[in-house]
């Protein structure tokens, strides 16, 4: 039978800007936050804000924080964002302990980060199954053989077919995971393969350059291909669903004045989200100005797949979804997948929290 994980994903998507947002860990972000954080205290008449650093990244994962922050509605709603800018999860997940940041929009990495640094889940904001897909060239071997397993029956490749290959995909995140999955689906052990980390950017552009068998491209990245590529999966035809998480940190997790912020915080992420949704045309505009305030390439194409490809996660969505019953599901799954210690599945329940987001959406 095919399993299936419970709802949710994803991680993730654009970067662009991956190298030199890893050569600055997110200090030069993080300084600009700062200070554009003390202007707006200089300019509050009510008086000075409580800060929120929220860790994002310069795709679409961290639009809403972008429109947050451009229309002023934390300010309107009591407190300041200050964002500090990572290339990937993974990054986030170590800065964890540097107390870099209280708050992250985070994709498959999240599990990581909870299971090892004790951060929190307290909410998801996005549906990110859609743009985590695996590529090859269609003169493969591997691009001719369908249906390997019956249980995927759109998947390519065989055994015969893909032992030996080079595969580029991004170490902790959702990339690696569909590309563990297709390899178990299609029952070739990673033994058997050349796994070669990459950021995003860097799996495309290798790929792309010939220096891959196989890569694990996000969006936009797996919009970009051309005719002489094939998709091998997805995310949806190798049975997973996947959400981007809200998390918080430990240390922000124990300050209280923090924890008196994160719901108003959340409040008004999911009013943006309502919002964007209910307006296809806005969404699309502000995640544009997001890429383009960050360094992205992305065109209005590949943005409005993404859109389409991964909805925000309303109100609605959130009072119909029961907080924990994916995130343990993950765990479950990279404990499968020799990824994580057996014995932190029950960290990450335990570390999994819905009472910021019951008071949110009350």
């Amino acid at each position: 039978m095919k399993k299936r994980v419970l709802a949710g994903f994803l991680a993730m998507t654009l970067a662009l800007s991956c190298l030199v947002g890893c050569q600055s860990g997110g200090k030069t972000e993080e300084k600009q936050g700062k200070t554009e954080a003390s202007d707006a205290k200089e300019d509050t008449d009510s008086g000075e804000l409580p800060v929120v650093r929220v860790a994002v990244m310069p795709f679409y994962i961290s639009s809403q924080i972008g429109y947050i922050i451009d229309n002023k509605l934390d300010e309107a709603n009591g407190f300041k964002i200050e964002p500090v800018m990572f290339p990937t999860g993974a990054p986030m997940n170590e800065a964890i302990a540097s107390d870099s940041y209280d708050v992250a929009t985070i994709g498959g990495a999240f599990v990581f980060g909870v299971a090892n640094f004790d951060a929190h889940v307290i909410a998801s904001h996005i549906n990110g199954t859609g743009g985590n897909e695996i590529w090859a060239y269609k003169d493969s071997a591997l691009a001719g053989v369908k249906g390997t397993n019956p249980d995927y029956p759109d998947v390519l490749g065989s055994p015969d077919t893909v032992k030996g290959v080079k595969i580029v995909q991004t170490t902790g995140t959702t990339g690696q995971l569909a590309v563990t999955k297709w390899l178990e689906a299609i029952g070739v052990p990673e033994t058997d393969v050349q796994m070669v980390h990459m950021e995003f950017a860097q799996c495309y552009q290798a790929f792309k350059g010939g220096q891959a068998d196989v890569a694990a491209l996000t969006s936009p990245y797996c919009f970009q291909t051309d005719d002489t590529m094939v998709k091998v999966a997805d995310l949806d035809q190798l049975g997973l669903q996947l959400y981007e998480e809200i998390t918080l940190t430990d240390k922000a997790y124990n300050n209280e004045e923090i924890k008196a912020v994160i719901p108003a915080f959340l409040k008004t992420l999911y009013e943006v989200n309502d919002e964007l949704e209910a307006n296809p045309d806005k969404k699309f505009e502000a995640v544009k100005k997001w890429y383009n305030d960050n360094g992205g390439s992305a065109t209005d194409e590949d943005i409005q797949a993404e859109c389409d490809l991964k909805p925000f996660v309303t109100t609605e969505d959130a009072k119909a979804l029961k907080l924990g019953d994916y995130e343990a599901a993950y765990a479950e799954f990279m404990v499968s997948q020799d990824k994580l210690d057996g014995d932190k599945v029950e960290t990450v329940k335990n570390n999994t929290t819905s009472e910021f987001l019951d008071e949110a959406l009350k």
